[in-house]
């Protein structure tokens, strides 16, 4: 047995003999046990199961060990780099926190024991998190940069992303009915309508018919409404044009303007402009990069270390 091999063995024996062994409320006995060996550190079933406990998105054994071992290891990087927070920077640290809410010493105890753990498990966790910052700070964040070329490739490839609600572009005559009209007008202005829908489809000139008889606000504009999103036509044109591709008709269609005859001319789907985007994409790819560079450096400091997962 060689000396590393020794000293894991001498660890799992004094567990049991330390304080490995527990009594439940029940009067059963528990047993801990070593979960997994990082380097010359430890972690137990008891403080897996604490940090189980602890978890909102995942109460998966596995997934939590194997970050309860990533901490592990970056926290010993610090260690042997010098970086680990000191006790006063620690305590200037939890009189900030308490500063910053208005507590004192004793209120702020109580709000940490009403999160379910002691002063003490705070301040360690609080140290932990100081720590992988500064690692992260300078393992991680250090060089990471990005190009304008880089930003507008990412652009273009995923255009899909910064896309807009679809916009129509349509063009309509209006036979209007007077605010006060008969039925008989009515059932007049509908009728011309439908004549002049006969003429559409024998070929006649859609934009002529528009300046004969349109009475329309858009008249003077040949009917062309420009492009709009499909909410912001009148309900009416929307649900007539909503099955028509380009060059199509549609009508006659009922408003409270009077009788319209509908061709839908195009469509798109606009796309928000580069600069609109710039630091959402910047942020997207820089939290992508991060992300990267911190999975490897990980995967270094794994593939240096000697890990035994137990579990």
């Amino acid at each position: 047995m060689n000396k590393r091999s020794l000293f894991f063995c001498c660890i799992g024996l004094a567990l049991l003999v330390l304080g490995g062994v527990s009594s439940a409320a029940n009067g059963s006995v528990v047993v801990d046990r070593v979960v997994a060996v990082v380097n010359d550190d430890i972690i137990t079933m008891s403080d897996l199961q604490r940090e189980v406990q602890k978890q909102r998105e995942t109460r998966d054994e596995r997934l939590v060990l194997e970050d309860m071992i990533d901490r592990k290891l970056q926290m010993a990087e610090a260690r042997k780099t010098g970086m680990d927070v000191t006790d006063k920077e620690l305590d200037e640290a939890v009189n900030d926190v308490m500063r910053r809410n208005g507590m004192d010493r004793l209120q702020f105890e109580r709000a940490v024991e009403k999160e379910g753990m002691t002063f003490d498990q705070y301040r360690s966790e609080l140290r932990e998190q100081m720590t992988m910052s500064r690692l992260i700070n300078k393992y991680v964040r250090t060089g990471l940069s990005l190009d304008e070329k880089e930003m507008r490739t990412y652009y273009e490839k995923n255009l899909q992303l910064y896309a807009m609600p679809e916009e129509v572009r349509v063009r309509h005559l209006v036979v209007t009915v007077p605010a006060k009209a008969t039925a008989a007008q009515a059932a007049a202005a509908r009728d011309r309508a439908a004549e002049l829908l006969d003429q559409l489809k024998k070929g006649g000139d859609f934009i002529a018919l528009i300046r004969q008889h349109s009475g329309g606000p858009t008249a003077s504009l040949d009917g062309d409404t420009g492009f709009l999103r499909r909410e912001h036509l009148l309900p009416e044109i929307e649900d007539a044009v909503r099955g028509l591709k380009p060059g199509e008709y549609a009508g006659p269609v009922k408003s409270a303007d009077g009788y319209h005859l509908v061709r839908l001319e195009e469509t798109r789907t606009p796309v928000q402009p580069f600069e609109k985007v710039r630091e959402e994409i910047a942020r997207t790819l820089g939290e992508q990069k991060l992300e990267n560079t911190y999975r490897a450096w990980l995967q270094t400091l794994r593939t240096e270390s000697h890990i035994e997962n137990r579990l």
